[in-house]
């Protein structure tokens, strides 16, 4: 199918040998974090229609998360459940890559055929995850299962924008052994379309051109039937035009981003031990100039990762996982005066288990941190799932969760606050899910609530000479509901899907030190209450075609929530048709964005494209 699957315990004995096949490293981990949760898995099929765009384009129309954007080709990071960017955790396979002096990841950065597998899962895992897993994570996986031959994927793209896309998959394996080689490079004018607030003119954007391009090698080799060495290489690098409020007018303003990833790991696995000790390094380039303003900057951030990962079957309905990791960050900068570092060690324990013949499934864990700068509190996690039948499910989950200062937040100059404490709270969730089907029609449906409250909520204030500060001043309990509603029909060469994603959000400032503040009880900003995402599929033979749709509600501009942006709907059309042979296949693509010329605006002053258009066409050889 070409949407969404809701992961659920109905299906998870599958899920698992498909993972175990392909992502050993971490695929126990996110099955101890995943139990009692919410978790939306998109699929290669889907993740095809998405070749051109980014990961913010590819999570916003296929989940209920928000994504502020600052314009087409700007920074793009989550809103989700009503937390922050820096409260997200993005994890590259098995790996945090949040930037260690932002505290975010910009995902529109990152390419969406880069990504094998892309899964979501909903609520804090602190305790398995560490920092920043509090509102939930984004697992981006590389596949790599062990198979003999020769294969490649090609995709070319154009795009009425001015862009060309292009990308590449090279894959090479035999019985013991895969490579897989993979290319991209998006070059972009970025000349969009919009309504000017001036005159209410429709013109064409000159200055916010970006590129971006890169290329990962994935290595896999099985040394014997107990042991498998798996390595990931990964070098990405942007340039972008930085456009202004006017963009009318040459900002004069760039941004080049340079970043190197690597991991290594090995895995031992027999009877009923699996072992994995594996080790990643992160080195990040960032350079920021402003020719009008006469600003020049460039960071450069460092992040080593050791980490021991074990489980046990101790019983054969308990399963232990234990482990040690070590996290080192530096960073060099102009506003640090020096270079900075952070350094965390952290002990984890966790054990899963199953009760009457695996109808009933918990985990309980616990996380205890040494953090170089301050302190970090103890977290652990308690989630179980009762199943029913194979129709009817509930889950529920609680945790403590938390987020660690970054390094900017520390150490930046002026206003760095060394005195800052963790963020930190406990959250807690409950889901039903039901699914039932008859002959060849499918129902599924998934509806979850959710509360959380964090205390220490950093925000940065005008502090000594009005220089920003961040300070721990904050109170703020998110709490909301979320449903998911799939149906779909097959019937030989014919299939019909329709997927609904609703989402409603309340995150409020519950107390607050400053003076004089008006925001308590308030909406924080940039937080819409309601959001609406939907699909429907038709596909016949070698012909599909998928509507998107999404709502988006108001959105307050203000922390006193006097302020707001208004609600929009956007609308997306995509076509596919494929043919081929045995040896080869080609798949013909094309795609209007904003079917109905929607203005919107998803950050206030950031005029967001009109309508737009796709093609392209992939060339696939086995």
């Amino acid at each position: 199918m070409l949407f969404i699957l809701n992961v659920s315990p109905f299906c998870t004995n599958a899920q698992d040998t498909i993972a175990l096949q392909s992502v050993e490293v971490y695929t126990e981990k996110t099955n101890f974090s995943g139990l009692g949760k919410k978790i939306e898995t998109i699929d290669s099929t889907l993740l095809s229609q998405f070749k051109f765009n980014s990961l913010a384009d590819l999570i916003s129309s296929n989940s209920s998360i928000f994504i502020k954007q600052y314009g087409s080709g700007g920074l793009a990071t989550t809103a989700f459940r009503g937390g922050n960017a820096s409260q997200t955790a993005i994890i590259w396979n098995g790996f945090n890559i949040q930037n260690p002096m932002l505290g975010q990841t910009d995902i529109g950065l990152l390419p969406s055929v880069l990504f094998d597998n892309v899964s979501i899962e909903y609520g804090g895992s602190s305790s398995l995850w560490g920092s920043g897993a509090v509102a939930g994570s984004i697992f981006l996986n590389n596949l790599m299962p062990l198979q003999s031959g020769f294969s490649t994927k090609t995709n070319l793209g154009y795009t009425s924008l001015n862009s060309k896309n292009i990308s590449t998959a090279l894959t090479f394996g035999k019985k013991k052994f895969v490579s897989s080689t993979k290319l991209y490079l998006n070059d972009s004018k970025n000349n969009f379309s919009y309504l000017s607030e001036l005159d209410n003119s429709i013109k064409q954007s000159n200055f916010a051109n970006y590129s971006v391009k890169g290329i990962s090698q994935d290595f896999k080799l099985l040394i014997n039937s107990h042991q498998q060495i798996t390595a990931n290489a990964w070098y990405h690098s942007t340039f972008r035009h930085l456009p202004g409020f006017n963009l009318e007018k040459d900002a004069r303003t760039y941004q080049v981003d340079n970043t190197g990833r690597f991991s290594l790991s090995w895995i031992y696995f027999r009877n009923r031990l699996n072992a994995t000790i594996r080790t990643a390094h992160f080195n990040e380039k960032i350079k920021y100039t402003d020719s009008i303003a006469n600003l020049f900057s460039q960071n450069t951030s460092k992040t080593t990762i050791v980490e021991s990962d074990n489980f046990w079957q101790w019983s054969s309905n308990n399963r232990l996982n234990f482990g040690a990791s070590f996290n080192s960050n530096s960073a060099t900068t102009d506003n640090y005066g020096e270079t900075k570092d952070l350094q965390r060690f952290s002990i984890l324990l966790s054990n899963k288990s199953s009760f009457f013949h695996r109808k009933l499934n918990a985990s309980v864990g616990l996380r205890g941190e040494y953090f170089s700068v301050g302190s970090l509190p103890i977290t652990g996690h308690f989630s179980a799932e009762y199943i029913f039948s194979h129709k009817f499910r509930i889950a529920v989950n609680s945790a403590k969760v938390y987020r660690q200062p970054t390094l900017n937040e520390l150490y930046w100059q002026p206003g760095g606050n060394i005195n800052l404490k963790a963020e930190h709270g406990f959250t807690h969730e409950g889901s039903v899910d039901y699914q039932h089907t008859i002959k060849n029609l499918k129902l599924q449906f998934n509806v979850a609530a959710y509360s959380r409250l964090i205390n220490n909520w950093i925000l940065w204030l005008p502090g000594i000479a009005g220089n920003p500060t961040p300070v721990n001043i904050q109170k703020v309990w998110s709490r909301g509901t979320e449903t998911s509603s799939k149906l779909s029909y097959s019937n030989n060469k014919f299939t019909i899907g329709l997927n609904i994603l609703t989402s409603y959000v309340l995150s409020t400032v519950e107390s607050n030190l400053q003076n004089g503040s008006s925001t308590l009880n308030k909406q924080l900003i940039y937080t819409p209450r309601y959001t609406i995402t939907s699909s429907l599929l038709i596909a016949y033979n070698n012909f599909s075609v998928i509507m998107f749709y999404n709502y988006c509600g108001y959105r307050f501009t203000t922390s006193d929530n006097t302020e707001w942006l208004q609600p929009y709907h956007l609308n997306h059309l995509k076509l596919n048709y494929s043919l081929g042979k045995k040896s080869s296949r080609y798949s013909f693509f094309a795609a209007c964005n904003n079917i109905f010329n929607q203005n919107y605006f998803v950050i206030v002053g950031r005029t967001m494209p009109l309508r737009n258009y796709e093609i392209g066409i992939t060339l696939q050889t086995f």
